[in-house]
C-alpha cells in the first residue's frame, strides 16, 4: 500500500502524504499535513485487499463513530472520515508524537509501581468515558495506548482503536455474531474468549489488570504457544504470583482485575480507579481523575483509608475464587481501620497513666507538660488531677469552763453580792495541758464574799 501512495501525494486536494507511520494487515497509518490548515495530522485506512470484506469496512466505520463521540483528552481526536476515489474509507486523527506503551515495557523492561498507576488511571479515565456511552472497548492492551506529552510537558496517555468496540449504536446489527471472536487473545477475559458479543465494561478490567501486571514484572499472566492453550489457562488456572517487591495491596489489586467470574472483579471503573489511586507518583493527578471518572459514570466510591508501603517479598497469594479476593480486599481495610483504633486509645490511656503517677510522685512534668508520643495520632490530653493537700494538723477546739451553778442569794440582805466565778484556765495548744491561772494566796478578793455553802429551798424568808 505504501507504493500505491507515493510519499507526497496529495489525497482529497488538502492531504499530503509526508510518510507512513505504520501497517497492519489490514489498514495502513500515515503522516501527512492538512495543506489548508498547515497542520500534521494521521490518515488511516483500509488495504485493497480487504475492501471486499463488508465486515471490515463497517468494523472500521464503527471505529470513527466511536471515536468521534469522546471528547476527553484521554481519547485520540477524530478530524474526519470518508471515503477515498478508489472506494477506500479513510480517517484522520490527531497527531500523536510519542510511543505506545507497548515499545515501553520493550524498552525498558518494567516500570515503577508509581510510574505504571499514573498510566494506568489516565487510560481508565478514557476508558471510563467511553463505558458511560455504552462503548466498551473490548481491545484493550499495551499497544492500544499512546504515550504523548501536554503542551506544558506532563505525559498524557490517549486510547486508541475502538475498531472492535462494542457500542449500543451499530452499523449493522447482525455484525457480531454470537460465536465470534475478536481482540488479542493474551488480553482477552475468559467470557470474551467464549464469546465476544457477550461482553460487558467488565472485560477490559480484566485487560487492564493484564496490562498492569506487565508493566509491573515485564510479562504477560497468561501465554501459550496456541489460542486454546492460552483459553485453557485463562480460563483455570491461578494467576501466577507477582513476586517482585510492590507496595502492599498492588498484587491484590492485580489478582482482583484477573478474577474468572466477572462478579469478583472491579466492578467498574471507577471502583478500580479510586483503588489504584494510592499508587500512583502524582497524587493530585490521581485525585483528578478519580473524581472525573466518578462524575463520568455517575458513582463515588470511598477511598481507601490506608497509603501504600513498599515491602519486599510478602504478597497476598492469587485465588480463582471471586469471594475470597473481595474479602481479603475489605478484611485488610477493617483490619486496618482497628489497628488504628486501638493504637489511638493504648497512646491514650498510656499518656493519662503517666501524666497521674508523676503528679502523685510530686516531681517530673505536670499534665500540661505531656506530649503524645505519635504525631499520627491525636491524642486527647487527660485532664491534670488536682494536688492532694498536706495533712494539716488537727484544730484543738476550746475548752469550756465548766459551768458553776449559780448560788441562790436572798436578795433581802443588800450587804451580799453575787458571787464571780473563776476564770477559765488558759489552753496552752504545745502542751495541750490545762495551766490554772495562777491567783493570790489572800482569801477571795477585795469585795467578794463566799456564797453560802447551801440554802433550804424552803426557807420563807423573802
Amino acid at each position: 500500500m505504501s507504493a500505491a501512495i507515493a510519499i507526497g501525494t496529495i489525497l482529497l486536494d488538502k492531504y499530503r502524504v509526508d510518510r507512513v507511520l505504520g501497517q497492519g494487515g489490514m489498514g495502513v497509518v500515515l503522516a501527512a499535513t492538512h495543506l489548508h490548515l498547515n497542520e500534521r495530522v494521521a490518515m488511516k485506512f483500509l488495504l485493497p485487499e480487504v475492501l471486499s470484506n463488508r465486515e471490515v469496512v463497517t468494523r472500521f466505520m464503527r471505529e470513527a463513530q466511536a471515536a468521534v463521540r469522546l471528547k476527553g483528552e484521554h481519547v485520540a481526536r477524530v478530524i474526519d472520515v470518508g471515503t477515498l476515489p478508489w472506494g477506500a474509507p479513510y480517517m484522520v486523527m490527531e497527531y500523536l508524537d510519542g510511543q505506545d506503551l507497548s515499545a515501553l515495557i520493550a524498552d525498558r523492561g518494567r516500570l515503577p509501581a508509581a510510574e505504571a498507576a499514573d498510566h494506568l488511571l489516565q487510560a481508565c479515565e478514557g476508558l471510563a468515558e467511553a463505558h458511560a456511552m455504552g462503548i466498551v472497548h473490548r481491545d484493550v492492551k499495551p499497544a492500544n495506548f499512546f504515550l504523548t506529552r501536554r503542551p506544558d510537558g506532563s505525559p498524557l496517555l490517549k486510547v486508541l482503536d475502538f475498531g472492535i468496540s462494542k457500542s449500543p449504536v451499530t452499523v449493522d446489527g447482525g455484525l457480531t455474531h454470537t460465536q465470534a471472536v475478536m481482540g488479542t487473545p493474551m488480553y482477552m477475559s475468559p467470557e470474551q474468549m467464549r464469546s465476544t458479543r457477550d461482553v460487558d465494561a467488565r472485560t477490559d478490567i480484566w485487560a487492564l489488570g493484564v496490562v498492569l501486571y506487565e508493566c509491573l514484572s515485564g510479562q504477560r499472566p497468561f501465554d501459550a504457544p496456541t489460542f486454546s492453550a492460552l483459553c485453557l489457562k485463562a480460563a483455570v488456572d491461578p494467576t501466577p504470583p507477582l513476586t517482585i517487591p510492590l507496595p502492599r495491596g498492588l498484587d491484590v489489586l492485580v489478582y482482583r482485575c484477573l478474577e474468572k467470574e466477572p462478579a469478583a472483579r472491579y466492578q467498574s471503573i471507577a471502583e478500580l480507579a479510586t483503588a489504584l489511586a494510592p499508587y500512583a507518583g502524582n497524587q493530585r493527578q490521581a485525585a483528578t481523575v478519580v473524581d472525573r471518572v466518578s462524575a463520568m459514570l455517575g458513582t463515588r466510591v470511598p477511598a481507601q483509608p490506608v497509603a501504600p508501603i513498599s515491602v519486599a517479598g510478602a504478597h497476598a497469594a492469587p485465588t480463582t475464587l471471586g469471594a475470597s479476593a473481595g474479602s481479603t480486599a475489605s478484611g485488610a481495610g477493617r483490619s486496618s481501620k482497628g489497628v488504628w483504633v486501638a493504637g489511638g486509645l493504648a497512646v491514650a490511656v498510656a499518656a493519662a497513666v503517666t501524666a497521674f503517677a508523676m503528679t502523685r510522685s510530686g516531681g517530673g512534668a505536670t499534665g500540661d507538660e505531656i506530649r503524645p508520643a505519635s504525631s499520627q495520632v491525636p491524642v486527647e490530653r487527660p485532664p491534670t488531677p488536682d494536688p492532694v493537700p498536706e495533712p494539716a494538723p488537727p484544730d484543738i477546739a476550746p475548752v469550756e469552763a465548766p459551768a458553776v451553778e449559780p448560788a441562790v442569794v436572798d436578795p433581802a440582805p443588800a450587804a451580799i453580792a453575787t458571787p464571780v466565778p473563776d476564770p477559765p484556765a488558759a489552753i496552752d495548744k504545745k502542751s495541750k495541758s490545762r495551766k490554772p491561772r495562777s491567783k493570790s494566796k489572800d482569801a477571795p478578793a477585795r469585795g467578794e464574799q463566799k456564797a453560802p455553802a447551801s440554802r433550804d429551798p424552803l426557807d420563807s424568808r423573802t
